[in-house]
């Protein structure tokens, strides 16, 4: 067979044969649903409740499980870990469950487990961090990402939502203003 000859059947063909091959490709990628990047994360929390208040027997944040904390603590334990997106997108939220106890010796009975989906603010400024789950009376649930502790000025959080922790300012000497 000779396609060299212009009106040759073969010869005619190639160009219906390319189109078909091009519009094959873009339907099959265009059903492929490109992952966006994701870094892995350690997950943290903190008890906001008052002394006496509802200890937290555990939590999980899209599944991947956070520390016990009592009243009033948080912040220095990490368990890993989960994976998040390297880069924040309005409209992310996060699915976080958790169960409440008592401390030794308390009559009191823990109200039933808990769920809420709750908003991520932006962490793009700084970068991905440690997931912070934070937990207040009338179980009220936050979550901030970042590289920075809830004392840091830097923390993405109202000085109000940080009680009983404070902002320490001498911590913005010590950390870099490129992060």
């Amino acid at each position: 067979m000779n396609i060299n000859n212009m009106n040759s059947p073969a010869r005619r063909k190639w160009p219906a044969l390319a189109l078909a091959l091009v519009l094959c490709t873009a339907v099959l990628l265009g059903g492929c649903k490109f992952k966006e990047p994701t870094v892995a994360a350690e997950v943290s929390g903190y008890d906001h409740m008052p002394k006496g208040g509802w200890y937290i027997a555990g939590f999980s944040v899209n599944g991947a499980s956070g520390p016990n904390l009592q009243p009033q603590s948080g912040g220095g334990k990490f368990n890993c870990c989960i994976s998040i997106p390297e880069r924040w997108k309005p409209g992310m939220k996060a699915k976080v469950e958790w169960m409440y106890d008592v401390g030794v010796g308390d009559p009191r009975t823990p109200p039933p487990p808990q769920e809420a989906e709750v908003d991520i603010p932006d962490y793009n400024p700084v970068g991905p961090g440690t997931v912070h789950v934070h937990f207040y009376p009338d179980h009220r649930v936050k979550v901030v990402v970042g590289k920075f502790g809830i004392q840091h000025p830097r923390y993405a959080m109202s000085e109000e939502d940080k009680l009983p922790w404070k902002t320490d300012w001498s911590l913005l000497s010590h950390s870099s203003m490129k992060d």
